[in-house]
């Protein structure tokens, strides 16, 4: 019978106990996996982008301007103290001397100053906050940018993956029939070296994913040490041609656009000031009550000042308002045909990417696939050379690799159409 060893079993247990609180921290730190698609990625990012954050506060800094405009002039007080007695026992001091008094005074605003003021800030809180509307356009383009540019990321590691494990294969078939002496040395080896070469090129692909992904993450406003995401769909679900009006989508963009419309406040906003400023023309004037002691005797009265306006008429800030509202007009014209521009331009773009992506679809691409295919059951089968095999697999990687950024420059040129029309911060 075999003696129990119980020094062994409290040695076991105790490595058991080490490698356990070891390895404890690895499964507690699992990352939380969170998916997305790509309109709760760009709805997802206008909540929770950490610039979104910070744009809003421009919105709370223009309402608190706004109610710095509201607030009316501070009266003020006025203390006279022109005689008093420096030693009261001296003989030299007269009492009839002594000369003291106190003045309340008011600033009357004239010509509605205060309600220009309010109507200027109202009209500047509204450009802030469609300012913010344009921020939120910007994040969400940004956002499917970067999905996207993720997805074919995605795409590019997955084509490495695979040429990598068909090398994987093709090395293992070569081994055995190396043994069999079915191919020289020097076969075998061309067949490791491309192993070899594929490994690298996967280790490269898989880098690039991770770096885009992580940026994906950061721009959502989440931690990548703490959360993974994984992203649905794909880019080979290829969209069919939209039909476009570029005419409706002009006058839906000057309807819809954040920043064509906060052009279009821009102008509101010089004229207002421009009323503001004739209002700050008219000199506003002062009253004030005034009680004064003078020689022992007690007086009343009230006093007005006025500026009279005879040099500054505040014509320098009229003449900048209104050159103000002559720029902003030009402005909105230059956007409105940069628009058309945009629009043409990409219209066009959508229609030849379209049918250059169908074209390697159903061409290029699908004849390379299948050309791989039947020379690689041929090498298997010792009807074809290593070279061959490589130079087919070479030559459907790059078909494949620019198809990939063929889709993704349809999708980004869709992605443009939505960004261009100003409704991209809303999913379609």
């Amino acid at each position: 019978m075999r003696k129990i060893n119980f020094y062994q079993i409290k040695k076991r247990l105790l490595q058991l106990l080490i490698v356990s609180v070891i390895c404890y921290p690895l499964y507690a730190n699992d990352k939380l996996k969170k998916e997305f698609s790509f309109d709760q990625a760009i709805q997802y990012a206008l909540a929770n982008n950490k610039q979104v954050a910070i744009a809003k506060f421009e919105i709370e800094f223009t309402k608190a301007d706004r109610i710095t405009a509201g607030l009316r002039p501070n009266p003020f007080l006025n203390i006279i103290a022109d005689v008093l007695p420096f030693n009261p026992t001296s003989k030299q001091f007269d009492p009839n001397r002594n000369q003291y008094g106190v003045s309340l005074g008011f600033v009357i605003e004239t010509a509605n100053k205060r309600e220009e003021r309010i109507n200027v800030a109202n009209k500047r809180l509204k450009m802030d906050e469609l300012i913010f509307l344009e921020t939120l356009r910007k994040i969400s383009i940004t956002t499917g940018n970067l999905f996207i540019a993720t997805l074919a990321a995605r795409e590019r590691y997955l084509l490495a993956e695979e040429n990598y494990k068909n090398l994987v294969n093709i090395v293992e078939i070569n081994r055995i029939r190396f043994k069999k002496e079915d191919i020289s040395k020097l076969e075998l080896l061309r067949s490791e070296v491309a192993q070899d070469q594929y490994a690298v090129a996967r280790v490269s692909a898989q880098v690039e994913y991770i770096k885009l992904k992580n940026e994906l993450i950061v721009f959502l406003g989440l931690n990548p040490s703490e959360i993974d995401i994984v992203l649905s769909g794909n880019l080979d679900s290829l969209k069919l041609l939209p039909q476009i009006d570029a005419n409706q989508l002009l006058k839906l963009a000057t309807e819809g656009r954040p920043d064509y419309l906060a052009l279009v406040n821009a102008e509101d906003i010089a004229l207002a000031n421009m009323k503001l400023q004739r209002a700050n023309a008219v000199p506003n004037f002062s009253i004030l009550f005034d009680s004064l002691v003078q020689q022992n005797q007690y007086m009343y009265g009230m006093s007005a000042n006025l500026e009279l306006p005879v040099f500054s008429r505040n014509q320098g800030e009229i003449a900048k308002s209104e050159s103000a509202r002559k720029q902003a007009a030009i402005f909105r014209e230059e956007l409105y045909l940069n628009l058309a521009k945009e629009m043409a331009i990409t219209e066009e773009e959508i229609k030849v990417r379209f049918e250059a992506l169908e074209q390697m679809r159903q061409i290029s691409l699908l004849k390379s696939q299948q050309a791989v295919k039947i020379v690689e059951l041929a090498y298997k089968g010792g009807g074809s050379t290593l070279l061959e095999f490589l130079d087919t697999t070479r030559s459907y990687n790059e078909t494949k690799l620019k198809y990939i950024d063929a889709l993704v420059e349809y999708e980004k040129a869709l992605l443009n159409l939505k960004y261009i029309t100003g409704f991209d911060y809303e999913p379609n």
